[in-house]
Formats: C-alpha cells, sequence, structure tokens
C-alpha cells in the first residue's frame, strides 16, 4: 500500500487536514508482518499432500491438449508473490518512500528494503529452502538486479538503487554462510550467487 494518506479537502474547508499524511510506522510495519507470515514465509503455503493431490479441475477429461491437467500449485503461488513484488518494488512507490520522508514518514526505503530481504530469506538462511521459497529468492534476486542493471535501472532513484546493491550484497553473504544444507539448497545458494555476481559485475 501506499505510505501516504490523501486528504482532498479545499484549503480553508471546515474539517480539511494536511494534504498528504505518512501512514503511521507501526501501521507500515505491521503490513510488512502480515506480508511476511501470510504471503512470503516458508510454511505460508503449507497444506496435506492429500489437498494438492485433489487439486483438480471439476470437469476431467481430454481438454488438455497443449498443456497439462496437473495442477500448478508453484505457478500459482508463484504469481500470487509476484503480484505483491510488483507493487512494494515499483519504482513510484520506492520514490514515494524517501520524498515522504520529507514531511514525516518513518518507514523510508532503507527500512523497507531491510525488512523485505529479511522476510524472504532470513526464516530459512540457515538450512533447506523449500522449492516454494526458492522460486520467490530468485524472483526477488532478479528484480534487484534489474535495479541496478539493465533497461530498468534508469526508473530507480540512487537510494533505492543503493539499497539494492546492499541486499545483493547481504544475500550473497547468507549464501557464503550456508553449511550442512540438502543438495538441492546448495544448488539453490549457487544459482544465487552466479545471479548476483553478473549484476554486481562492473565490466559487464
Amino acid at each position: 500500500n501506499s505510505p501516504l494518506e490523501v486528504d482532498r479537502g479545499m484549503a480553508g474547508q471546515q474539517g480539511a487536514g494536511a494534504p498528504y499524511t505518512p501512514v503511521a510506522l507501526a501501521e507500515q510495519q505491521q503490513a510488512m508482518e502480515i506480508l511476511k507470515s501470510k504471503v512470503f514465509s516458508p510454511t505460508a503455503f503449507n497444506a496435506p499432500e492429500d489437498l494438492y493431490r485433489h487439486l483438480a479441475q471439476q470437469r476431467r477429461g481430454f481438454n488438455f491438449y497443449t498443456t497439462t491437467e496437473d495442477p500448478k500449485v508453484h505457478d500459482a503461488v508463484l504469481a500470487l508473490q509476484k503480484g505483491i513484488l510488483d507493487h512494494v518494488l515499483h519504482p513510484v512507490v520506492l520514490k514515494r518512500l524517501t520524498d515522504s520522508r520529507l514531511y514525516g514518514n518513518g518507514y523510508d526505503v532503507s527500512m523497507f528494503m531491510t525488512d523485505l530481504t529479511e522476510a524472504i530469506f532470513a526464516a530459512d538462511a540457515r538450512g533447506d529452502v523449500n522449492t516454494f521459497r526458492q522460486n520467490l529468492q530468485m524472483e526477488y534476486v532478479n528484480r534487484l538486479s534489474a535495479m541496478v542493471k539493465g533497461e530498468q535501472k534508469a526508473k530507480y532513484d540512487t537510494p533505492s538503487q543503493n539499497m539494492a546493491v546492499y541486499a545483493l550484497n547481504e544475500i550473497r553473504d547468507m549464501q557464503d554462510r550456508r553449511r550442512n544444507v540438502n543438495v538441492e539448497t546448495e544448488a539453490h545458494a549457487e544459482n544465487l550467487k552466479l545471479v548476483i555476481a553478473r549484476a554486481l559485475d562492473t565490466n559487464s
């Protein structure tokens, strides 16, 4: 959501408040906690195997010539998470976090990006990463990479780009500290580091 509340009352109108009032810091942090636990958490999409097994279209027949019949659970979950990231990492939203500091917003882009990175990486930073989180973490790293290199870079202000670089370095360090994880997680960590290295490579 926007970090601002907008009052469209006319100047001098009775009851009109300030045109722009930042949403309270506690409310913005609470919103992040909800995303962390309900959308980004390693357990956010835990469900009994039997439930996932029965996620099928009601009418099953032979109408799957161009696709497969099995439910695309990972695609559906990632689409939901992408929708959230589309909004919270939009260049206009990030610029607004910085501009609104000038009139009272206490949740700046550094706090927001730090919290978002933690929500996506911290819970399983020292353990195995499930496949939902692998998809989410790679999506996030790809978006951070686009903020510092490539065609999308120019859309982001300097504070946002700075925090993207900072987050990429933090994520790389997390992967370097991984020990005693399964092969799938080790492969995921190596792939993340490869993407980050390409993003931060000043020679390309």
